[in-house]
């Protein structure tokens, strides 16, 4: 709350608010990524921005940076038990991991900003055909649209959001107290909004995947899922770092 009202000019009393914000954006975003493995950030900050584009009208910085403080702590509380999870399955104590969590803490402050400035030597880039970072726009857009709160909102936005509102909230009673044979077909109301706001190249291939996991687990391999599953995240994401550091070292090209 101190740092938000001084670097950021954040009232303390927003700062407060954004905290408490904090604390439900956790169990949401905890719950989703349990369902479906990716954490909402996107989707979860613009209900912190529209709540303080509402209570601080016009304040861009500190509308952006509250929804960032929420939506960051509902990322990491994610990530928390997605790892706590993982140690679970493979027998490793809850304290020990949260041990290895704070020293990752400062591990990742060492070394995490001196490779963004690598890979990102100037903020300008972001936003170009090289680095479009959408889901950085996504945030720009949000925050000049929510600056001035629900007034800003097309009245068939709010419409809009009424309307997901109820329909999540029917889903979510009808997956609790829904007949055993009727619930087994209930869409789940955290997938249905994955799939909103994820390219839908992700969501076609999430499926494919739940199909050919499917099949292995019908002929009494599904064993072998998650290795498969863990190699191919894990090979394109250390791909993905090694081909951005060789083209800012100037080793292949654009």
């Amino acid at each position: 709350v101190f740092l938000m009202a001084w670097i950021f000019g954040i009232p303390p009393w927003a700062g407060v608010l954004a905290a408490f914000l904090s604390i439900l954006m956790g169990f949401v975003a905890s719950r989703v990524t349990g369902e479906t493995d990716i954490t909402p950030t996107k989707a979860l900050g613009p209900v912190t921005q529209m709540t303080f584009g509402a209570l601080t009208p016009g304040n861009l910085t500190g509308n952006i940076m509250a929804a960032n403080v929420t939506g960051g702590i509902g990322l990491h509380a994610a990530d928390l038990l997605t790892t706590l999870k993982t140690g679970w399955l493979l027998g490793a104590r809850p304290r020990h991991q949260i041990y290895a969590q704070l020293f990752g803490v400062v591990a990742g402050a060492i070394f995490i900003v001196p490779a963004f400035r690598i890979i990102i030597p100037d903020p300008a880039v972001l936003g170009d055909s090289e680095w479009p970072a959408p889901s950085c726009l996504v945030w720009e857009g949000v925050s000049r649209a929510f600056a001035n709160g629900l007034d800003s909102l097309q009245p068939s936005v709010q419409i809009a959001m009424l309307l997901g509102l109820g329909i999540g909230i029917v889903l979510a009673i009808a997956e609790k107290f829904a007949p055993k044979k009727i619930k087994a077909w209930v869409p789940s109301a955290n997938g249905l909004g994955i799939a909103m706001v994820i390219p839908c190249a992700n969501s076609i291939v999430m499926f494919l995947g739940a199909v050919v996991a499917e099949v292995l687990r019908r002929r009494k391999q599904d064993g072998n899922v998650i290795p498969v599953a863990s190699g191919l995240i894990a090979g394109e994401s250390l791909m993905g770092i090694v081909v951005a550091i060789l083209v800012s070292a100037g080793v292949i090209a654009k």
